[in-house]
């Protein structure tokens, strides 16, 4: 079939190009009457517009790109979700990538969002490397740093207040008695569980207490590797009474693993997550956790890119989100 067009429109609605095209773009100076006439004619005639003659025009994609580490972690589906809602406020499609944590997977999807000249760039960084955070500074698009941030690197950034996150946990659990606290934390190079784990430490310090650092374990971001660590830490008489765990994807596998084992939850082992996502209200029981909004998180870093398109650099935004407790029936 033939792709309709602009002019199409015009004709049928009986106006100017110019003014089909105002109408159609929400544009001052047309009528109301005018205006509804020319938008129930698009329809009808089932209109599209035209991305790339609007792109040559305004010099802008309408686009952005979106880099998260894993899509199926309900944290990242939760923070693409505030993303696009608000992408939408601003007339805005999203082209969405994952890179399961794999640097060149990240290298990868940036080149391809530059390839497709997006107007932007939201992106949760590996942390494996900074060549790729280099790479887009040099291209002069515009992008924003999310959950994550280096801090050799003078950037935009959206993170949570993971240290003080981590504190509120680790606090939690011993004004609950629990002394043996193991902490299943992400990979050190990143920097959430980086300052997750000073605030683990810190929560001690603060309570004149000494952490056991054989139940520190590294390197845990999905379900499998809460699991597979907790099954270690947890299958021995010197076991831990309560388990943080650096995200709620991470939980969910401690929490597999304690029923394999026939440890009640909260009775035998305490659980605390982070994040504060959709499914920890899904267990059995009930997740503890730590988090602000995921979703919240990501509309504050689209709102920061779509300010830096419209008006250009200036000094980089480094925002930290503030996190609470929520308390449940898994401590």
């Amino acid at each position: 079939m033939k792709r309709v067009t602009l002019k199409d429109v015009a004709l049928e609605a009986g106006v100017s190009i110019n003014t089909a095209s105002r109408a159609l773009n929400n544009k001052p100076e047309i009528s109301p009457e005018t205006k509804e006439k020319v938008l129930k004619v698009a329809q009808s005639l089932g209109y599209r517009p035209n991305r790339l003659a609007r792109a040559l025009r305004s010099n802008k994609t309408g686009t952005i790109g979106v880099i998260v580490g894993d899509i199926a972690n309900p944290y990242f589906s939760m923070l693409v979700r505030g993303i696009e809602r608000t992408a939408r406020q601003f007339d805005y499609s999203v082209i969405l990538q994952g890179t399961d944590e794999d640097y060149d997977r990240e290298e990868e999807a940036i080149e391809i969002a530059l390839a497709e000249q997006v107007d932007g760039i939201l992106i949760t960084p590996t942390q494996k490397g900074t060549d790729t955070i280099e790479e887009l500074v040099a291209s002069g698009t515009p992008f924003v740093l999310m959950s994550r941030y280096f801090k050799e690197l003078d950037t935009d950034y959206v993170v949570m207040d993971d240290r003080r996150g981590g504190f509120l946990a680790t606090e939690h659990l011993i004004q609950r008695g629990h002394r043996r606290i193991a902490i299943l934390n992400g990979p050190l190079h990143i920097s959430s569980a980086i300052e997750r784990y000073e605030g683990y430490l810190q929560a001690f310090k603060r309570y004149g207490l000494d952490p056991d650092k054989a139940l520190v374990a590294e390197g845990c971001l999905t379900v499998e590797d809460g699991y597979r660590a907790a099954l270690c830490l947890l299958d021995g008489p010197e076991r831990p009474t309560a388990v943080f765990a650096f995200s709620d994807f991470v939980a969910f596998g401690v929490l597999r693993a304690a029923n394999e084992l026939d440890l009640r939850v909260p009775d035998d082992l305490a659980v605390v997550g982070f994040d504060d996502t959709l499914f920890g209200v899904c267990m059995r029981p009930p997740l503890t956790t730590v988090g602000g909004s995921p979703e919240g998180l990501g509309e504050q870093a689209a709102r920061l890119l779509f300010d830096r398109v419209d008006r250009g650099q200036t000094d980089p935004v480094k925002l930290r989100l503030p996190v609470r407790l929520v308390q449940r029936k898994s401590t």
